[in-house]
């Protein structure tokens, strides 16, 4: 059988999550078509954290992403849940047997290669009982739930989206490499986003606004 194209181009090394991923979606696009349901197959039970890695990302930038954190909010909320629930990733029947033009698969495995090198040098399975203990699962993904609502929050204040999307981020990271590390980084990243939004819900927007008024001055 045909060599997949772009196997040379994996880093050699511990081959991570993300890189295995990259190998097996190869693997089939020389074959046939790529579906959306091929596309979570080869995820491995990891379609929820790779749903939310990618929903989560265009927020963990200072940049305001405007008219999108609460759509993709709602949906990390309800991936939080099934994942709580240990429940399978869930899609629409049309979108799992929608098939991914070529040039756009082509384009989806070149940008996850590219993000495989640097990310596997950081993320590595360690600590893999915080992430594999089913109790425990069930607290991630409750959190995720709770700070996909925060995210979906139509809130103008700068770095709220930010705020809640590093934490989901870190913590669908750690549980697609089984990182424990990662997944503590993510709690800890969690304390500031629930000490910024119960100020907010306490003193309101004002009081924050003022607030980063203020560190902007100090900062100045």
């Amino acid at each position: 059988m045909k060599k997949a194209s772009g196997v040379a181009n994996i880093p050699p090394g511990r081959c991570g999550a993300i890189s295995a991923v990259v190998l097996r979606l190869e693997e089939r696009l020389e074959q046939r078509g790529l579906t959306v349901a091929q596309l979570l197959s080869a995820l491995e039970g990891k379609g929820h954290a790779a749903i939310m890695a990618i929903l989560a990302l265009p927020f963990c930038f200072p940049i305001q992403v405007p008219g999108l954190s609460t759509p993709f909010g709602i949906i990390l909320i309800f991936s939080g849940l099934r994942i709580s629930f240990g429940q399978a990733p869930w899609l629409p029947g049309w979108l799992l047997v929608r098939e991914i033009p070529a040039t756009t698969a082509h384009g989806l495995l070149e940008g996850l290669r590219k993000l495989a090198s640097p990310a596997e040098k950081i993320l590595h399975p360690r600590l893999t009982g915080l992430c594999k203990n089913p109790f425990l699962h069930r607290l991630h993904g409750l959190l995720v739930a709770f700070l996909a609502i925060l995210l979906a929050l139509p809130l103008p204040i700068p770095l709220s989206n930010l705020l809640a999307a590093v934490p989901i981020l870190l913590i669908s990271l750690a549980l697609l490499e089984d990182d424990g590390a990662f997944l503590i980084a993510g709690y800890l990243a969690a304390v500031p986003c629930t000490v910024f939004f119960g100020v907010l819900f306490l003193l309101g927007p004002k009081a924050v606004l003022g607030c980063w008024a203020w560190l902007a001055h100090c900062l100045s």
